[in-house]
């Protein structure tokens, strides 16, 4: 049995809970995360997660991003490395004010125009689809969704606010535009939102390759956390792959 694209499920496995589903509308790739700050996880709850996707039909499986420090239980559970990401964080101290009308409130029927910029603007592996930028949006509380226009839509960004924690979920410009400062613009104005609601920190994640976004970030005032973050994967079609390596979970809740 397959899941179908865009579906996701809670499951609670050795009191762990994580959320498995399709990675970016695949129906041949899954996804396994965790909920919060659920740690410690063990590599029972991993085999568990992993076992419910095998049993929905899914040949591979990517991680969300994990903390360098707590892949352990992933890497026993047979996932390997696909890409290391940097972790920066912003204080909010001094925020400048963007100018007025740089950016625009994201309408709905502007999602097709921002989900071409987001493939225009990364590789297939992170590239989201409708229900991927659905769950950037719906991932805190309260969220800001901007866009730029230059010849139509260039570029977006969300921006996430969680207690007293910001996120910059998500930015993407159009490659044709690059070097018309539109990334700085989106970034300043959701690090100038955050500031206003009160968070007393933001936090970003990109892929160590992206040279060109971490010197944007750290012109903002971004500082590189001592520990970064990491993307596993795993072949689900291997052999082996069920038992007893990935034994289904027992007394797991599924939500």
């Amino acid at each position: 049995m397959t899941m179908p694209a865009g579906r996701a499920e809670l499951i609670a496995v050795e009191g762990s809970r994580l959320r498995i589903g399709p990675w970016h509308g695949s129906s041949t790739v899954g996804q396994v995360a965790l909920i919060g700050d659920e740690l410690p996880l063990s590599s029972g709850a991993v085999r568990g997660a992993v076992a419910r996707l095998v049993d929905l039909g899914y040949q591979s499986v990517n991680t969300g991003a994990v903390p360098e420090l707590a892949t352990a239980p992933f890497l026993d559970a047979g996932f390997t490395v696909h890409e290391r990401l940097h972790l920066l964080a912003h204080r909010l101290r001094e925020v400048e004010r963007p100018p007025r009308g740089a950016t625009r409130r994201a309408k709905r029927s502007d999602r097709r125009a921002v989900l071409a910029v987001d493939h225009a603007a990364f590789e297939p592996f992170w590239r989201l689809d409708e229900v991927a930028l659905e769950e950037s949006l719906q991932a805190t509380p309260v969220s800001r969704f901007r866009v730029t226009e230059h010849d139509g839509v260039s570029g977006y960004a969300v921006f996430g606010w969680a207690a007293d924690r910001g996120y910059l979920q998500r930015l993407a410009v159009r490659p044709d535009t690059w070097g018309h400062g539109l990334g700085e613009l989106l970034v300043r104005d959701g690090l100038w939102w955050l500031q206003r609601k009160g968070a007393s920190s933001a936090l970003v994640n990109t892929q160590e390759s992206n040279e060109r976004g971490l010197r944007l970030y750290q012109r903002l005032g971004f500082v590189l956390e001592p520990h970064g973050l990491v993307v596993l994967e795993a072949d689900l079609t291997r052999s082996g792959a069920t038992a007893p390596r990935w034994e289904r979970a027992r007394g797991g809740e599924e939500t």
